[in-house]
């Protein structure tokens, strides 16, 4: 049974907090089996495997990590702010390839059918071989820096900036098919720390201009945008029927993918107060979880029902992670890793 608003996990449920690091975590995790992977603010990408309770091996990146890991193919790849994107052996912590950037890296790429999709740091957005850090291709029309995790659909691959534009790209070469922005000049509004959600041919996003805004993926031309609440960066898509948010109030609310123009399905309210954390909610069997300011967790399930709310820290929460025995896994910045069932 769900516990009151505001309560703890229902009965046999525990945030169970697994590592608390010796220096602060501004990453998320990658996981492969029971090792995960993840970055320090004293420059370490570190492997620890969580059953065993033991640090496998540990790489310096030779500065404060803001780049969330990545694995596949048997490699761990990281961003640095030395100005350079590694590729290190999973099991051994060795590096296999280097690939300098424009600037230092603290955005987050992609793994998609075997490819990364990654911005180097400014100005320059490229697909990757993830084995070898072969670019396949490279586009430099950019001219800000990269933050957020970029999104791949429909041969498209799309990603925002710190210079007001959000891009689409071929997936495939790397072509510009169109981009956008807010009609702001403002550069603090760019959408360039949200995670975009493509569902049904269509892109949604949330900036710091505090608006939910609609784009066609075909064709970039704006088909809603809407200002009725305070939406701020955070964003989250489960089936593709209904995408996510969470507002400047502590809200989580919920829109219809499907609809021609801004149908809020729902909206509930979190209890967290004023809130700005830009931690992107996570979907599991039809819960979304979302993260705060000041240590929170809340669980509300996809009918707007708020299922629990549990205070696990002090500090903002950077990213869910699905581990692949199912588990959900937050970091925060206090250096803290938290596993609930």
């Amino acid at each position: 049974p769900p516990a009151p608003p505001g309560g703890r996990l229902p009965d046999g449920w525990s945030e169970k907090l697994i590592l608390s690091a010796d220096a602060s975590i501004f990453t998320g995790l990658a996981f492969r089996g029971t090792v995960l992977y993840y970055g320090t603010s004293t420059g370490e990408l570190r492997a620890y495997d969580w059953k065993k309770q033991k640090t496998l091996w540990t790489l310096d990146l030779g500065g404060t990590v803001h780049s969330t890991p990545l694995y596949g193919c048997g490699v761990v790849i990281a961003g640095s702010i030395g100005n350079e994107i590694a590729g290190v052996d999973a099991d051994t912590g060795n590096v296999l390839w280097k690939l300098p950037a424009r600037a230092p890296v603290i955005n987050d790429g992609l793994i998609h059918d075997g490819f990364l999709y990654m911005g180097l740091g400014k100005g320059e957005f490229c697909k990757i071989d993830v084995k070898t850090g072969r670019k396949i291709w490279s586009w430099t029309g950019v001219q800000g820096i990269f933050q957020a995790q970029p999104a791949v659909a429909g041969g498209r691959v799309v990603f925002g900036a710190w210079d007001r534009h959000l891009y689409c790209l071929d997936a495939g070469t790397g072509e510009l098919l169109w981009k956008w922005n807010n009609g702001s000049g403002s550069l603090f509004f760019s959408p360039g720390h949200v995670v975009h959600r493509i569902a049904g041919g269509k892109v949604f996003i949330v900036a710091p201009d505090r608006a939910v805004t609609c784009l066609d993926l075909a064709t970039g031309r704006q088909l809603w945008r809407d200002n009725s609440r305070k939406a701020r960066e955070t964003t989250g898509l489960g089936d593709g029927r209904q995408f996510y948010y969470k507002t400047m109030d502590g809200e989580l609310a919920a829109v219809d993918t499907s609809a021609d123009a801004y149908r809020e399905t729902w909206c509930t309210d979190l209890g967290w107060g004023y809130e700005y954390n830009s931690c992107p909610a996570c979907v599991r069997d039809g819960v979304v979880y979302v993260a705060g300011r000041l240590g929170q967790v809340a669980a509300v399930r996809e009918d707007g029902t708020l299922l629990w709310s549990v205070k696990c820290c002090n500090s903002a929460g950077n990213d869910f992670r699905q581990a692949p025995d199912g588990s959900l896994w937050i970091t925060f910045a206090e250096g803290k890793l938290f596993r609930i069932p």
